[in-house]
């Protein structure tokens, strides 16, 4: 037997990136950053951490590092458009929820344990930033005031998750340190559930940022749609109005010129639209793996994206399909004027054909009278000769009448046989063609 090439290649793609396992209580911090430094540069950055905190240095080329040392776990991950820092740090709650020992830093949260200076090297701009801390049910704080304190008073946003397994909370707004905030209720969950749980929040959230960055442009295309949509109704109006065929061209160039202003829309925001499906239905997937449950007068995330980021995400798509529409009737309209320009090109060509087979038959006519005429013409030559070579005979000598006579009965024969022999060569000519 003979295995291909690719085949363990293909099976560990399915078992790259794997979720993390989290044991109980921790405090998760990561951030996604958009437009990161090039791969080889973040490895050298990540290996330079290694060496620091005595851990493998990632490989080259990788497009993913986990690795642990004794003060917290991280995971970098590379993407197409987006690189992710995370770093876990697993232990004992030393305060309350709310209190000055909840996260590590109040800026950077477990992210200060890589250091300030290793942190400002990393390149590109942070589009999601996200503090999760897990705590089990005894350490979780009781009663909805002492969560809206955690939460700086936001309202608050949560369900029960994995079968009622775990609650979640957040109020899905960045604080004043720029991070958002979430928190995870064990009730029975495992630390591998616990990984998942984070994973799955970290992707909601960071998923859901990249979909939305297509909005801005979204919004920003909206005026420049509405104005191509009126010019191309006012543009399919005047093809009622075509009289000649200098119309029909001016109406054709305007096509053209929309046709490719549309064009230029279309491919210069293709990746980023086409980029937004695959996020946005990225963020629903991670979501239902949630098995989110509603708790009593608090919205859930599902609920909350419902009403908040679904619409959002609507408007963009409703400018992509504008857009192909927009294509799509220009199209149709081209079509339309073709067609009026292929028959007024047909209804040209008729009459220049009319018009040459007129100039035909006037041709025909003249080229008949200049034969009639060069008959008489060569009839007169041939008699003016014929009467030069008998003037000088002495014919009434021989026959009882004169020189005249014999011209005037020469002069039918001489023209009849001119007649023949140029309808002859006419015959000829015309056969050969």
């Amino acid at each position: 037997m003979q295995f291909h090439t690719l085949k363990d290649a293909l099976i560990d793609e399915l078992h790259t990136r794997p979720f993390p396992v989290i044991m109980l209580p921790a405090k998760v911090s990561s951030i996604a950053v958009l437009n990161p430094a090039p791969v080889e540069t973040e490895i050298q950055r990540l290996a330079a951490l290694a060496s620091e905190w005595a851990m493998p240095a990632p490989e080259q080329g990788a497009s993913c590092f986990y690795q642990s040392c004794d003060s917290f776990d991280i995971r970098w991950e590379r993407h197409n458009e987006f690189s992710t820092y995370t770093v876990i740090k697993s232990g004992p709650a030393d305060g309350t929820v709310g209190g000055a020992d909840a996260l590590d830093d109040r800026e950077q949260g477990a992210l200060a344990l890589l250091g300030s200076d290793w942190l400002s090297s990393i390149s590109g701009e942070i589009i999601s930033a996200n503090h999760i801390q897990l705590l089990p049910l005894d350490a979780a704080p009781s009663g909805r005031e002492a969560l809206r304190q955690y939460f700086d008073g936001e309202r608050l946003i949560g369900g029960k998750i994995y079968d009622g397994n775990a609650t979640i909370w957040t109020s899905m707004r960045s604080h004043s340190d720029g991070f958002t905030k979430t928190l995870v209720i064990a009730d029975g969950i495992n630390a591998s559930q616990a990984g998942r749980a984070v994973r799955n929040l970290l992707e909601i959230s960071t998923y859901r940022s990249m979909t939305l960055l297509a909005l801005p442009t979204a919004k920003a295309l909206l005026p420049e749609i509405s104005t191509l949509e009126r010019r191309l109704s006012e543009t399919s109006e005047k093809l009622k109005q075509l009289e000649t065929m200098e119309d029909e061209q001016n109406l054709m160039a305007e096509l053209i010129a929309e046709a490719t202003q549309v064009e230029k829309l279309i491919a210069d925001h293709s990746f980023r639209f086409s980029a937004t499906e695959a996020y946005f239905n990225l963020t629903e997937t991670r979501l239902d793996m949630l098995r989110e449950e509603k708790i009593p007068s608090i919205r859930t995330l599902k609920q909350f994206h419902v009403r908040r980021f679904i619409p959002a995400y609507n408007t963009c798509v409703s400018v992509v399909k504008r857009k192909q529409n927009l294509s799509q009737r220009i199209g149709r309209t081209s079509e339309l004027l073709h067609s009026r320009l292929q028959l007024s090109l047909e209804d040209q060509n008729q009459r220049l054909l009319a018009s040459m087979d007129n100039r035909s038959k006037l041709q025909l006519r003249l080229q008949q009278t200049v034969e009639g005429l060069s008959v008489v013409a060569i009839t007169y030559y041939s008699m003016s000769l014929i009467k030069l070579m008998v003037d000088p005979l002495p014919v009434e000598t021989y026959v009882p009448f004169g020189d005249a006579l014999i011209v005037a009965v020469a002069t039918p024969l001489v023209f009849l046989s001119t007649l023949f022999m140029v309808r002859r060569i006419r015959k000829k000519l015309g056969d050969s063609e």
